[in-house]
């Protein structure tokens, strides 16, 4: 059962935050929490979530990937053409530290140590980071993978 938390904003709005815990052997398996203007439109979410996750099979966990296998994925299954540079660019990082790690693991932190381990100027470093950039896009939407793009977004800003 989800709970609604009413609260004011900074500038005197109202707010309703509705939240979900699912707790299974004592511990989390699934939170999740939404911000809404309206108490009506927060209880509607919390319903309509709370019968989605009620499925059999919703809160069992995907498939969860070495950052390695997506690149050679993404690199198979891509429709359009991707260029030599990225290619060549991918290739690089497989050898790295980070391409051994699984999707879930890969952290702003993670990806802010792998830029500051690249030897050569900003533009390289930033390079790298825009070649990550579509894969992380796409690994969550298309495959399911638990690689967040906001990490990368994260580790873009610390890097700055």
């Amino acid at each position: 059962m989800g709970t609604i938390i009413g609260r004011t904003r900074k500038d005197g709005t109202a707010a309703y935050v509705a939240q979900i815990l699912i707790k299974r052997k004592g511990q989390i398996a699934h939170r999740e929490s939404q911000t809404f203007d309206r108490k009506q439109a927060a209880k509607a979410w919390l319903a309509r979530r709370e019968t989605e996750l009620a499925q059999p099979g919703a809160l069992e966990k995907g498939e969860d990937p070495k950052l390695t296998e997506v690149f050679d994925r993404y690199r198979n299954e891509l429709k359009r053409h991707v260029g030599k540079t990225k290619v060549q660019m991918l290739k690089k990082i497989q050898t790295m530290e980070i391409a051994n790690l699984r999707c879930s693991e890969i952290k702003s932190t993670q990806i802010s140590t792998f830029v500051n381990s690249l030897t050569g100027l900003p533009q390289t470093r930033a390079n790298y980071l825009g070649h990550l950039s579509p894969v992380f896009g796409v690994a969550k939407p298309l495959w399911g993978y638990p690689l967040d793009p906001a990490e990368l977004a994260e580790a873009r800003v610390a890097l700055r």
